[in-house]
């Protein structure tokens, strides 16, 4: 953390509704990983199930459905409803229906999946409301550091739920798993209720909910034709849904390795993730430095180049401990992809359309993941162990020059000038006004124009 971020975050932490709002996050989200450590206990790592492979990528599908199609959908209630009673309320119904996850989900998979979905789906509600009422309880000043602390803290605390959820599982079965992560839930409403600010939206949209929905649907669609016609957007989101796809794929065939070549429990899976997310904490402090030294494409391309030869070296030999470097390797560079990647987009994008963008950006990212488990069905036994996680080093090696070749050929904006002045520039495949604040002849009788935006 640079120098004056510790400082930063006691002042946001001085607000005191800002306080319970980390303290909830914290506690929900350890819940969260507790909870789908759980998931993967019940479903994947049962000593009567096989299948580890699909049955990873099925829960994988299960997790990420939620976030994919309510994501977009859920401002639309959170804009409408009291947020404090969402934050409140939301905990305990996710408490109620844990229980339905305890059924067996061979024999009783209606209500195992029927419980997932809708814990998972409470969950999206419950976090896209904590993220909207940030700017209430901090002021202006504070925001973001309140934001990267939340965000942050929140990720790291579904880190250290899952780690300890599948060693929990691993030696005392899933029902004390599910019973922590239900307390943790309550304890987080408790912090709801706390808020003394009652979070009431300050103005409730005319429009009504279902034509809201079809607007949502435009924009979506909006969203698309935005990174369509930008290429600056389309290199960096290829570049890390092919990372997501070659992550989800290694994780997949480690389990695989892990579970049925050397006969592991579920702590393997604890052990996969807690490498994963150090690398993932350590990608995350180191990236500042790295920006300071090198342009954000080159930061990706050397990520995909060291990942790569990890995974190479690590395809020579497939045992436990190798797998585990290869986690926290790809931890280490995802961090570091994906810190670059939102901020090449963030700024190939004009602020009016990021939200659109970046709906359908996380849409992808999420299938992306799901996708790879389901490559990884047929293709690990056809590739092999030591083949599978070799070709995707070779990938992600082949790919490390495209990024910076693929952005050096598309200009961040293209300038349209009439009678010697620059009037209007392309930015993100939308047009915007420009006015002159300064020109001068540079190197070479080259004109050249300071410029403003309305």
């Amino acid at each position: 953390m640079p120098p004056g971020a510790f400082g930063r975050a006691r002042e946001a932490l001085r607000h005191g509704d800002f306080r319970r709002l980390f303290g909830l996050r914290l506690a929900s989200q350890c819940g969260d990983g507790l909870f789908q450590a759980s998931l993967v206990a019940s479903f994947v790592f049962a000593p009567e199930r096989a299948d580890t492979a699909l049955r990873f990528a099925i829960a994988t599908l299960v997790v990420a459905l939620p976030y994919s199609i309510l994501g977009p959908f859920a401002g639309v209630f959170i804009d409408r409803w009291s947020r404090r009673k969402i934050l409140l309320r939301a905990p305990w119904l996710r408490a109620a229906a844990v229980w339905l996850v305890l059924a067996n989900p061979d024999r009783f998979a209606v209500p195992f999946f029927v419980g997932a979905l809708f814990v998972l789906s409470a969950n999206r509600f419950f976090l896209s409301t904590a993220s909207a009422v940030v700017p209430r309880l901090v002021p202006t000043a504070d925001l973001l550091v309140a934001n990267s602390m939340a965000s942050v803290g929140g990720t790291f605390a579904t880190l250290v739920g899952a780690f300890a959820g599948g060693k929990i599982a691993e030696s005392a079965g899933p029902v004390p798993v599910l019973a922590v992560a239900a307390a943790l839930w309550i304890l987080a409403s408790w912090f709801a209720w706390r808020i003394q600010n009652p979070l009431v939206p300050h103005t409730i949209p005319e429009a009504r909910m279902r034509d809201q929905f079809g607007v949502i649907a435009h924009d979506f669609a909006d969203g698309i034709r935005r990174i369509v016609g930008t290429p600056r957007a389309i290199g960096p989101i290829t570049s890390i849904t092919l990372d997501q796809i070659g992550q989800g794929f290694v994780l997949v065939l480690s389990l695989v390795v892990l579970r049925d070549r050397f006969g592991e429990g579920v702590g393997s899976f604890s052990n996969l993730v807690g490498a994963g997310g150090v690398g993932v904490v350590l990608g995350i402090l180191t990236v500042g430095r790295l920006e300071e030294r090198f342009r954000k494409e080159r930061i990706v391309a050397g990520a995909f180049a060291i990942g790569g030869t990890v995974l190479l070296a690590v395809a020579t030999r497939i045992e436990g401990g190798t797998m585990l470097l290869a986690s926290f390797a790809l931890g280490v560079t995802y961090a570091w992809k994906k810190i670059a990647t939102d901020t090449i987009v963030q700024s190939s994008i004009p602020d009016g359309f990021r939200g659109r963008v970046f709906a359908v950006y996380d849409l992808g990212f999420n299938a992306a993941r799901v996708a790879a488990g389901f490559l990884a069905v047929p293709l690990q036994p056809l590739l092999g162990d030591a083949g599978s996680v070799a070709v995707v080093g070779i990938t992600f090696l082949l790919w490390s020059p495209v990024l910076p070749r693929w952005l050096a050929r598309a200009p961040q904006i293209d300038v349209v000038v009439e009678d010697g002045q620059p009037v209007r520039i392309v930015w993100g495949d939308v047009e915007e006004p420009v006015t002159v604040r300064h020109a001068w002849t540079g190197t070479g009788e080259r004109p050249c124009f300071r410029l403003a935006l309305q």
